[in-house]
């Protein structure tokens, strides 16, 4: 409490000792020479070299006093008084190192996952294919022992031509017959008969041909082949195995060989908060970045807002697009979703050379299409319009008025004047 009632003290004592030049005093009458005039001007003398000495030293005390604060909120107001502003150099940067709106964290997934399972019953005697390996359409991966359905493609092939040796002769017998009744030699009954054992050797050998093709389509299916191209996420079998088909009894039935995600339709699915989630848009740019490769980055975009919410987790799910996915991208992998105003990437010079800058350095215009900074000249400030385009979060792009090298104030923009001197850097 002393320590702050001495600089009151201080200043009271100093007003006290203010010389009014207005006021002077009164014209009295001189007095009369006496023998004590000499010892009386002496004494005027001494005290006047008294009151300069006090006046001095508490002038000092004063200066002492207040200096340290001078070297940081200046004396006085208006260009002449000192400003200590924290200071950045404008530099370019790249569209892509615009900072984003939010970021958020998700999983990725692929648009296309399939199951592989087998058509036919039977033992697994060869498997072709690893977890995380890479393959194509239609690439076999694994067989199941062939020889009873060899045998029932055999067998329905010899059914095959039984029939249509049938049908040959059938077909010869009805010939004949229909001429011999063209002349009225064969009775009606007889041409009938002939037509209809033509006709069911006819119907027989279509028969017997869809009991080949399905006995070789079954041996086909001998082979499990790949429906999509992509990358094998999972492996659930061995040789040795017995599996069945849907509907099998006795062994896995419709078993899952593997499970295959296409990889060129990747997607990350993001929880939004509810308080985010009106920052974002459909079509709105992103920058994707794996947890497994945090130096790699993709592009990608809003594809899908869920209209409903999740009212346990207050969460909203989104789903961005990968644009350019490769193969250091994992399904079921982490990621990182930065949102973007526009687009982070881009071939245009003149975004490529972009200035932004914190919109704390900038006393915006009423209008918004400007903005005044404060240009260091000199150690002086000086008071500079500038044209500003995009916002992005807490930073501002400045499209003319600024150039590269050039240093300006940071923040404090409202408080600061144009002309106004730097203070002296702090040691």
């Amino acid at each position: 409490m002393d320590c702050m009632q001495a600089p009151t003290d201080l200043r009271a004592q100093l007003r006290s000792l203010t010389i009014n030049k207005d006021q002077r005093p009164a014209a009295t009458s001189k007095p009369a020479p006496s023998a004590t005039a000499g010892s009386v001007r002496s004494g005027a003398r001494s005290g006047k070299r008294l009151l300069i000495l006090g006046g001095i030293g508490i002038g000092a005390l004063l200066i002492w006093y207040i200096a340290p604060g001078a070297a940081t909120l200046g004396l006085g107001g208006g260009s002449s008084s000192a400003a200590e502003v924290r200071l950045i150099t404008v530099t370019s940067r790249g569209a892509a190192d615009v900072p984003p709106v939010f970021t958020a964290a998700g999983k990725i997934v692929s648009d296309h996952k399939v199951s592989v399972s087998t058509k036919v019953s039977g033992q697994i005697v060869e498997l072709r294919f690893e977890q995380g390996d890479r393959v194509k359409k239609g690439q076999v991966i694994a067989r199941i022992e062939d020889v009873n359905y060899r045998a029932m493609r055999d067998q329905a092939a010899a059914h095959l031509e039984k029939s249509r040796a049938a049908l040959a002769y059938q077909q010869v017998n009805f010939d004949r017959v229909a001429r011999l009744h063209e002349s009225s030699d064969a009775p009606d009954i007889e041409y009938v008969d002939a037509k209809r054992a033509a006709e069911e050797a006819r119907a027989q050998v279509a028969a017997d041909e869809a009991a080949l093709a399905f006995a070789e389509k079954a041996l086909r299916d001998c082979e499990v082949v790949t429906p999509i191209e992509g990358v094998i996420l999972e492996r659930s079998v061995e040789v040795g195995d017995f599996v069945a088909a849907e509907g099998g009894r006795g062994a896995i039935a419709n078993a899952q060989f593997a499970v295959i995600a296409d990889m060129t339709a990747l997607r990350v699915e993001v929880d939004i908060s509810e308080l985010d989630i009106a920052r974002i848009r459909q079509d709105m740019p992103c920058v994707i970045t794996p947890d497994a490769y945090k130096d790699r980055r993709y592009d990608g975009h809003v594809m899908w807002i869920d209209p409903g919410a999740n009212y346990s987790k207050a969460t909203v799910q989104a789903k961005v697009r990968i644009d350019n996915p490769d193969d250091f991208l994992r399904v079921e992998g982490a990621a990182q979703v930065a949102f973007f105003n526009d687009k982070p990437q881009t071939d245009s010079a003149s975004s490529a050379q972009a200035i932004w800058v914190p919109r704390s350095a900038c006393k915006v215009e009423a209008d918004g299409r400007g903005a005044t900074v404060f240009l260091v000249e000199g150690g002086v400030l000086r008071a500079t319009r500038v044209t500003t385009g995009r916002i992005s979060g807490a930073q501002i792009e400045i499209t003319s008025g600024l150039k590269v090298g050039q240093r300006i104030a940071a923040d404090g923009v409202d408080k600061l004047a144009d002309g106004q001197k730097l203070a002296p850097a702090s040691p």
